[in-house]
């Protein structure tokens, strides 16, 4: 490796560091305990989270789906509809959604834009979200043994059986790496929540912008105070997830090419 790609390598490896540092020298002075009793970052919290992990289930699920039906029964017709979310920044497609939904089409006051339920939040983010784990797991399909699967069916498994001895174990990884990234990602977005969300309760990302644009900046700690927290919460559970899956993954990883 060339000296160029070992000061790069350690440039990128640090910025994850730096950006912590920058996020504590912000919080200094926060008090914690108030910032657990306010009403407004506590709702954000049960929103964030209510959107964030329905966001990132349906994503995993069609985008796997989606996968599936292209490596393994030869839909390749998925492919071309895929490509089109990925050309499209998250504000256009928030922009499009709201002018689908904007009069409550197709159900009247079920879904439409900047309702309660965040509905429309959540299929914008699913419609980008779907093809990035599509891609993902496709790689996954390229390299995955065939014989894997010959084996279920010749035992006679159920479709169900098949997918969960055949090809299950080995989607694992890429399926834990998506997640994480979907969650850090939607969990702190702006753009779709602030379009097409509602006043309040307001995602962790649009508080936090308020938050530091509103005013004297009098609560400008407080969103570097949950950024930092959010950010060390999702670090431990990346942490965990992988201690706990790196035995069997790096099991399946011997033997998922042919």
């Amino acid at each position: 490796m060339s000296r160029v790609n070992v000061f790069v390598s350690l440039i990128v490896a640090s910025l994850p560091l730096t950006a912590i540092l920058f996020l504590f020298r912000g919080a200094v002075g926060t008090d914690i305990v108030a910032l657990a009793q306010d009403e407004a970052w506590r709702a954000s919290l049960g929103v964030t989270l209510y959107v964030t992990l329905v966001s990132t289930f349906f994503s995993l699920v069609l985008g796997t789906l989606a996968a599936r039906a292209v490596y393994v029964t030869g839909q390749t017709w998925l492919l071309t509809w895929l490509k089109w979310p990925l050309f499209v920044p998250h504000i256009a497609g928030a922009y499009l959604f709201y002018l689908l939904f904007a009069g409550g089409f197709p159900f009247y006051g079920l879904i439409e834009s900047n309702e309660r339920h965040h509905l429309v939040v959540i299929l914008t983010y699913i419609w980008k979200e779907v093809p990035f784990v599509f891609l993902m797991v496709l790689g996954t399909y390229a390299q995955l043994n065939a014989g894997y699967r010959d084996m279920a069916k010749t035992l006679q498994l159920s479709r169900w059986r098949q997918f969960a001895v055949a090809e299950w174990p080995f989607l694992m990884k890429p399926l834990l790496d998506s997640f994480w990234i979907l969650v850090a990602f939607v969990s702190f977005a702006y753009e779709v929540p602030a379009l097409l969300g509602v006043t309040f309760p307001k995602l962790f990302g649009v508080l936090a912008y308020d938050r530091l644009t509103t005013g004297l900046f009098l609560d400008e700690s407080e969103a570097y105070a949950v950024a930092l927290i959010w950010t060390l919460f999702l670090f431990v559970g990346v942490l965990i997830s992988y201690a706990l899956t790196a035995r069997h993954r790096r099991r399946i990883e011997r033997g998922v090419r042919r």
